[in-house]
């Protein structure tokens, strides 16, 4: 079974975003700025996808990372709770996200595993055509 000890949010669940209060509705045990590597893009939706990379040679921010929260949980249970309760949020059965475990760095320094909701990478030509990159990799600064 993969472990992960939280969260990582990018976009809409964020702090100020529009599905913040459905985050908070799971009970997190707190937020902390946090990078995972990966491209960012803006979907004419309206909302971001993340397609994981491979970590830049530098330490985040910078280049190639993507700027989010890390949102941590009291226990596993309650990470699952979560994740149960998000996932319909996030299209995960109809395929619109995919949901990762992925090793994110904190403002601290310290690196976590985190689970993430993504696009997979064979998507990304469909997303240069189609989306805008944020070559920032902080989607409320895009915003």
């Amino acid at each position: 079974m993969i472990t992960a000890d939280g969260l990582f949010v990018y976009g809409t669940l964020r702090e100020g975003g529009s599905n913040h209060a459905w985050l908070l509705r799971t009970h997190p045990e707190g937020l902390t700025r946090a990078w995972v590597a990966g491209r960012l893009f803006h979907l004419p939706a309206g909302y971001p996808a993340l397609v994981p990379g491979v970590e830049p040679g530098g330490l985040p921010p910078g280049p190639g990372w993507v700027r989010g929260d890390f949102v941590g949980f009291e226990d596993e249970t309650d990470l699952e709770s979560a994740l149960a309760d998000l996932d319909p949020l996030e299209g995960v059965e109809e395929g619109l996200f995919t949901r990762e475990v992925l090793p994110v760095w904190l403002e601290g320094g310290h690196r976590y595993q985190a689970w993430v909701y993504v696009f997979h990478v064979e998507r990304l030509p469909r997303l240069q055509r189609e989306a805008v990159e944020v070559l920032g990799g902080d989607w409320t600064s895009y915003l």
